[in-house]
């Protein structure tokens, strides 16, 4: 078991040691955490990144985030999709950009999350440090003695993440 870094701002736990380490910059909202039930770690304590780096991962983020956003906007329809979807319904179009339609959903969630987070870090000079518990088990990331399903995702689908869990816990 490992202790992981976690700063505190209200009802946030913002992470502080895995936030550099996924490869998809615009997931780092995910690494926000709400109302943990907090437990005493006996682990070893891992780093903290600095508060300031943490605030500035967040931001990188979400700009990552902004581009990606924009590059979907600026698909359009092409004369095909027009045509089709006004002769038979406008089903067959939502049925071929429903993948498209999903991901700008959860972008846009993704967007106010990174807004909101971002809103409360800049009220905030410096935050208190909290260390949560991490472990295996069976591929599942378990935090606090609970299965995180955020960090068991990213443990199953992200190299980077998996290495940067595996190399902790490894150094015990």
């Amino acid at each position: 078991m490992i202790c992981v870094p976690f700063y505190v701002i209200d009802d946030l736990y913002i992470d502080a040691y895995f936030m550099d380490k996924i490869d998809k910059p615009y997931l780092r909202i995910l690494l926000v955490k709400v109302k943990i039930k907090g437990s005493k770690c006996d682990g070893r304590i891992l780093n903290t990144i600095p508060f300031e780096t943490v605030v500035e991962l967040l931001r990188n983020g979400s700009n990552d985030l902004q581009n990606i956003s924009f590059n979907i906007k600026k698909e359009n329809l092409n004369n095909l999709d027009i045509i089709l979807s006004s002769l038979y319904n406008p089903g067959y179009y939502f049925r071929k950009r429903e993948k498209e339609i999903t991901l700008s959903s959860i972008l846009k969630i993704y967007d106010l999350a990174y807004k909101n987070v971002l809103d409360k870090l800049n009220r905030v000079k410096d935050a208190v440090v909290t260390y949560l518990s991490l472990s295996l088990a069976n591929s599942s990331v378990i935090i606090n003695n609970n299965e995180d399903q955020v960090y068991t995702q990213f443990f199953r689908s992200d190299p980077k993440f998996r290495e940067a869990i595996l190399s902790a816990l490894s150094e015990q």
